[in-house]
């Protein structure tokens, strides 16, 4: 039983709890991954946005620069060398502001250039003597509108001078200010590198990437998983990602693809303001890491485990309280069966304790021993002796008698009668006692010989401690209580 009871709530708990771990579980690693899928596509629109907030924001600081004085006294320079150095000079003032003031937090600008009204670089941030000359008209397709119309322009620079690069570029025109004509350019440009990716992703919560050519050319992303996502975009997603450098510069629809270990769900878009390079970008969530966030549940895992444990321990405890009076009543009983009729049960239980008080009244009818009611009056059954019946076999005897409610053998409370009891010696008062209580219920007709001093002392102390505990009083003692042919014990109160 007690391995049912163990079993039965232990396979109750553990069904609910992992039943409930399986459905949370599933239903939240679900709603999880249609966010990221749901989302990609407004997540792609939000880096556009964003990218052209950075190109109106760098272009509005370049047109900032190219409209101070030091900028316009390029152009007032006797000669050329002159006019080479004060632009030289102001490239590397301009490049240096701008990694003081710029407002995307982006650092210091990879590169300022001014040019002249043809297009031709007069001089550049850095290094005094590179570029020189060159016209950036074929390179940057904006810069031509600027020089013949002023305004500013963004776009992407294909930088090549010593090393490949790709910019996002801001160019403002230099204007006269008293012809309102562009007297040439400034031309700043910023990295799309690595960590303008990472600033990138930090705001989307996605990671990005830019792709140029056959290659990434900077991404938010770590080792080996840049190499394994290249594979991705010019293997399976081959037609989105030139879809995207292509002329079309389309955007695509979500996509998902493995990279590496990883999962992801992904956009691929042309980056917006390039009209001189093909560049795509690609924002990715990944589905993995938000899969991940559904192991909260595994709380309910613990929870289950420890709740099991608690079943365990508690339904031990509990069938022990159950089982174990249990089989005391039953060795009580099988004792009794085997002789020892003095034997009663002493079990301490709320729940059988009921049954154990029926069980010795029980026995005491069968063993013919006297008992004590509520109020603690002592009677024998008045057939204890169980004579033969005709046919030679024991008959059971009747019920035992209980005194009638006012009969007057309740307790009695006399300080007399409790003084005088209380100084009578303890065997004395037992032997008077008991010799009186036989003579009484020889008196009323019924049959002794079935009482013993013994047991009737041994029941007159156990009332005695149970009215005394009832009562909250020093000692009970009692006394002899005939009415008509009922004979009981009487308790007397000594406090």
């Amino acid at each position: 039983m007690r391995t049912k009871m163990i079993a039965g709530n232990l396979i109750a708990v553990l069904v609910v709890g992992l039943v409930s771990y399986f459905v949370v579980s599933s239903q939240l690693q679900a709603t999880l991954l249609a966010d990221v899928d749901e989302s990609i596509g407004q997540d792609a629109a939000l880096f556009d946005q964003t990218w052209r907030l950075w190109g109106l924001e760098l272009a509005e600081q370049t047109a900032e620069q190219a409209r101070e004085d030091d900028t316009l006294d390029i152009f007032t320079a006797l000669d050329e060398s002159d006019t080479r150095s004060r632009a030289y000079n102001r490239a590397t003032e301009i490049h240096d502001w701008f990694g003081r003031h710029n407002r995307s937090s982006r650092g210091a600008a990879e590169l300022v250039v001014v040019v002249g009204d043809d297009g031709r670089v007069i001089a550049r941030s850095q290094d005094r003597n590179r570029m020189h000359g060159d016209d950036l008209r074929e390179r940057l397709s904006g810069l031509a509108g600027v020089l013949q119309h002023g305004g500013t322009a963004v776009d992407v620079w294909e930088f090549e001078s010593g090393q490949q690069k790709l910019l996002q570029t801001a160019i403002a025109a230099i204007v006269d200010p008293d012809t309102g004509r562009p007297m040439g350019a400034i031309v700043v440009g910023y990295d799309m590198s690595n960590g303008l990716a990472s600033r990138a992703a930090d705001l989307l919560g996605r990671d990005v990437v830019f792709v140029h050519g056959d290659a990434i050319y900077s991404s938010s992303l770590e080792g080996d998983s840049v190499d394994a996502l290249r594979a991705v975009l010019f293997g399976g997603q081959e037609a989105t990602t030139q879809a995207a450098l292509g002329e079309q510069r389309s955007t695509s629809e979500p996509w998902l693809a493995e990279v590496g270990d990883l999962e992801y769900a992904a956009v691929t878009a042309a980056v917006s303001n390039a009209p001189s390079a093909h560049v795509a970008v690609v924002v990715l969530g990944n589905r993995s890491e938000q899969a991940a966030k559904a192991s909260a549940v595994n709380t309910i895992l613990v929870m289950t485990g420890i709740g099991a444990a608690i079943v365990i321990v508690f339904c031990f405890l509990l069938a022990n309280s159950l089982l174990k009076p249990i089989e005391e009543m039953e060795e009580g009983v099988l004792a009794v069966i085997n002789g020892r009729t003095d034997l009663r049960l002493d079990i301490e239980s709320a729940e059988l304790g009921g049954l154990a008080y029926r069980i010795n009244q029980l026995l005491n009818v069968f063993t013919g021993t006297p008992e004590a009611d509520d109020e603690g009056r002592i009677s024998s059954p008045p057939a204890a002796a169980w004579p033969q019946g005709p046919s030679g076999l024991t008959e059971v005897p009747a019920a035992a008698r209980v005194p009638a409610e006012g009969s007057g053998s309740g307790e009695v409370e006399d300080e007399a009668l409790a003084e005088e009891l209380a100084n009578e010696p303890e065997d004395a008062y037992y032997e008077r006692l008991f010799n009186e209580y036989v003579a009484a219920k020889e008196g009323a007709g019924e049959n002794v010989s079935n009482v013993t001093k013994d047991k009737f002392v041994m029941r007159l102390q156990a009332n005695e401690k149970s009215l005394i505990k009832k009562h909250g009083c020093r000692m009970v003692r009692f006394q002899v209580h005939t009415v008509g042919t009922q004979v009981n014990l009487r308790p007397v109160i000594i406090r």
